[in-house]
């Protein structure tokens, strides 16, 4: 029975067994921050973790309400201290005095605690993380999102999962049979009036009507229950290298996204790999002028092509071409998190916290002793009640 209750404080009391859930999501932030495999680890196993914490914080919060109306909360079991105190009072007595203050005794008489705020601070704490790991929870099953790669043409479905070069559902995500079709009817390079592009299009519903927008980094165009934001322009030459003799050593299309900071007047960068070469390409879109930089065997190669007007570059051993290019907007579809609630929860948790971190216990055990009796607390108030010196 004793082994029984030690594991029940240690699920439903101890702050340390929290730790656990700690270990996925900083084992997911090191994999995906240092590049590193980590086996089983990933956005399901997450999910699940993230379950099953707000799964045992609902259980810690039916506990502590359970325990708002008691006279005696903590019990005489939980955190005992070590330290003994003797005092010149007997127990009746030292238990007459600490009642008169508000201390509530067990029915042995031998324990007793004042009500403390504190209490309800780790009640609140437990409230707003239930309230953060459900909405979190929820959105993750519910998580919807798709990446596309478009430009100026025909209307592409967005409410077609084949639309989408990269796309993430949770295990409760509907069809985005809602989403309507896209057409881009122009893309506007980084300026003074949109500093990282923009990308102008019609949203056009299954009942015909029509939504003309910009979309801009950073300005997601809410839809019914998704967003649907521009994240930046990018150019997808293909590039073709060559030996003099006519020997092909990389023939792909190279994905070129924009740099933080220009490099000279170029402004977008992309780095290939090929059999036994790799390189880069820079691109300055405004006059179509392309530098493709080549490493191999230890030797470094720097061309300049201007697309559409150099039919091929001759540099070096090499002869570099480009026939075609893509020019694409990337266009981030996502099913919309409860991000208010979250925050709420958040908020709630961090009160409930302040309260607990600030508001101490005020617990005490008697016990008879030689001379008098002795005492064991927690929080000072009972010593200072019993005019015990530290």
């Amino acid at each position: 029975m004793k082994a029984e209750s030690k594991l029940s404080r240690l699920i439903l009391v101890s702050p340390w067994f929290l730790l656990i859930f700690l270990v996925i999501p900083i084992s997911v932030i090191l994999s995906i921050k240092y590049h590193v495999r980590i086996p089983l680890v990933g956005p399901r196993l997450l999910l699940v973790n993230n379950i099953c914490f707000a799964f045992l914080a609902a259980c810690r919060l039916l506990r502590y309400l359970c325990g708002l109306r008691k006279e005696v909360r903590y019990g005489a079991a939980y955190c005992r201290p070590r330290q003994l105190t003797g005092i010149q009072m007997p127990v009746a007595e030292a238990r007459g005095v600490l009642s008169l203050a508000g201390y509530a005794f067990t029915a042995d008489e031998g324990y007793g605690e004042k009500r403390d705020l504190g209490y309800l601070g780790t009640t609140v704490l437990y409230g707003g993380l239930v309230i953060l790991l459900a909405a979190g929870c929820w959105d993750n099953m519910r998580h919807f999102s798709g990446v596309l790669l478009d430009g100026v043409g025909p209307a592409t479905k967005l409410n077609s999962v084949e639309s989408y070069r990269g796309l993430t559902m949770g295990p409760l995500a509907a069809r985005p049979d809602s989403l309507p079709r896209m057409l881009i009817l122009r893309q506007f390079l980084p300026d003074s009036t949109y500093p990282k592009g923009a990308t102008e299009v019609v949203l056009i519903s299954e009942n015909g009507k029509e939504l003309k927008t910009i979309l801009k980094p950073g300005d997601p165009l809410r839809y019914g229950v998704y967003d649907i934001y521009m994240a930046k322009l990018v150019f997808e030459p293909q590039i073709v290298i060559k030996t003099r003799d006519s020997r092909t050593l990389f023939d792909a299309f190279v994905k070129l996204d924009p740099l933080v900071q220009k490099r000279g007047a170029f402004s977008f960068y992309g780095p290939f790999e090929g059999a036994d070469l790799v390189g880069g390409v820079y691109y300055q879109p405004e006059q179509s002028l392309m530098m493709v930089v080549i490493s191999r065997g230890g030797k470094k190669v720097v061309a300049d092509l201007v697309f559409q007007v150099d039919q091929q570059a001759v540099q070096g051993d090499y002869i570099l071409s480009c026939a075609k290019m893509g020019q694409w907007s990337e266009i981030h579809v996502v099913h919309r998190r409860h991000k208010a609630i979250i925050w709420l929860g958040g908020i709630i948790a961090v009160i409930g916290l302040a309260m607990r971190v600030a508001i101490r216990p005020q617990r005490v055990w008697l016990e008879e002793g030689a001379e008098g009796s002795t005492i064991r607390s927690s929080g000072k108030e009972a010593k200072r009640l019993l005019k015990v010196e530290e």
